[in-house]
């Protein structure tokens, strides 16, 4: 607790049309201090006689003055006590903001960063629930939002903080914390990459913040981990059959893997492949079958033409009651369900690795894809990438491909 101080002192330059002397107040909080005017005059030489007021006074106005003044201080003493009381940690009573509590001046508010972030969050509900962003995206920033919380309350002991407090520390202390101390499950600390992703998810928020002109600056920008590469996960042609060839004896774990192999054969990410409807299956004028639509997360247009195995698909479900109801192309199943039922599946099939919704992406990309000679400008325009380079991040996964186009070189080089 800082201790406070309460002088008056008078202003020279400010007189009335008595020719008296403004008096003003200091109030100090250490070596802090604020100023304010108590609207009261004095003539110069009465101040300096009495000792600034301070001497036995036998003149009526100056007792009175006097006493206003006593008044005014012991009433700023008693308010900055009631303060310590109420407020939190996310107020620092500084000697402006006594000033304007006492005299009821409201003080600029300071937006604080769980603002930043609800603000943010209030903001993308609206996108989620007008279609033009995917719930996974929300339920991801509302996780940085418990993230930071679970920051402000376990590391640093505050409800919250003043945007304009956050500094390098605060950066790489968060990062910190998610590497060290975040809790998953039964472990504590998250992977390098859970980690940049987090931070950078908070980055995209306040940039949001700083688009709005919520706040002038983004903190976060000096962030400077990076992601590791990591090896991305797909089926092999074999494995691929496995699954597709496989009779499952419940409706359950049979839907989950025609939803799979939905996936597999267009590209389509989970939000993409539950948002097809009757009316994105068209003819052209040849009588090809396309599936057409725009990806939820770029905007990306996608046509992609209806190959024998998604044709069987598409038709197996055509009389699907739950489809009927929902004109839903092929039935919904939310992500976190479909990747419980897609582990058994793994299992079932004798297939030794971590299956999620996204190798069927995955998949598409490399075994359908590029193993199948497609130009990599294709696949990029169908996958619905803006930047061909994150296609190419699939061929270098591809082993068997570059062995097939490398033996075209033998001929020439006996």
């Amino acid at each position: 607790m800082k201790k406070l101080k309460v002088s008056f002192y008078l202003k020279g330059d400010k007189k009335n049309q008595n020719g008296e002397t403004a008096i003003y107040g200091k109030i100090y909080l250490g070596n802090q201090y604020s100023t304010f005017a108590t609207s009261k005059y004095i003539k110069q030489e009465r101040w300096s006689k009495t000792n600034s007021l301070r001497n036995a006074i036998r003149v009526e106005n100056e007792i009175n003055l006097k006493s206003y003044l006593k008044a005014l201080n012991d009433s700023i003493e008693k308010q900055y006590n009631e303060l310590l009381k109420t407020s939190t940690d996310t107020i620092e009573i500084t000697p402006l903001y006594l000033k304007n509590y006492c005299f009821n001046q409201t003080p600029e508010h300071k937006i604080t960063l769980l603002e930043v972030v609800q603000y943010h969050n209030d903001y993308f509900r609206k996108q989620v629930k007008k279609g033009d962003r995917a719930i996974g995206s929300l339920e991801k920033y509302e996780r940085m939002g418990d993230v930071v919380n679970d920051y402000l309350n376990s590391k640093l002991k505050k409800k919250d903080i003043e945007f304009d407090k956050i500094n390098r520390t605060f950066v790489y202390g968060l990062d910190e914390f998610l590497r060290f101390d975040r809790k998953h499950g039964n472990k504590f600390g998250l992977g390098n990459n859970t980690t940049v992703k987090y931070i950078r998810n908070i980055s995209a928020m306040v940039n949001h913040a700083k688009k709005m002109g919520l706040v002038t600056d983004n903190p976060f920008s000096i962030y400077d981990k990076t992601l590791n590469e990591v090896q991305t996960t797909f089926l092999t042609l074999e494995e691929l059959r496995r699954i597709e060839n496989k009779d499952f004896s419940n409706r359950r774990l049979d839907v989950a893997r025609d939803i799979f192999l939905f996936s597999c054969y267009t590209s389509y990410s989970p939000i993409d492949v539950m948002n097809l409807r009757q009316g994105n299956y068209t003819l052209d004028e040849d009588c090809d079958s396309w599936l057409k639509t725009k990806r939820q997360k770029t905007k990306v247009k996608t046509n992609v033409l209806v190959i024998p195995p998604l044709k069987r698909i598409i038709d197996k479900y055509k009389n699907d009651p739950e489809c009927i109801e929902e004109n839903r192309l092929i039935p919904n199943r939310s992500n976190s369900n479909m990747n419980a039922y897609l582990k058994e599946i793994a299992d079932l099939c004798n297939i030794d690795k971590n299956l999620t919704w996204y190798v069927g992406r995955h998949t598409f990309a490399t075994t359908v894809a590029l193993a199948n000679d497609l130009p990599m400008e294709v696949i990029s325009q169908i996958m619905g990438h803006k930047r061909i380079t994150q296609t190419q991040h699939y061929a270098k996964l591809m082993d068997s491909s570059v062995k097939k186009h490398m033996k075209n070189l033998v001929p020439h080089f006996n």
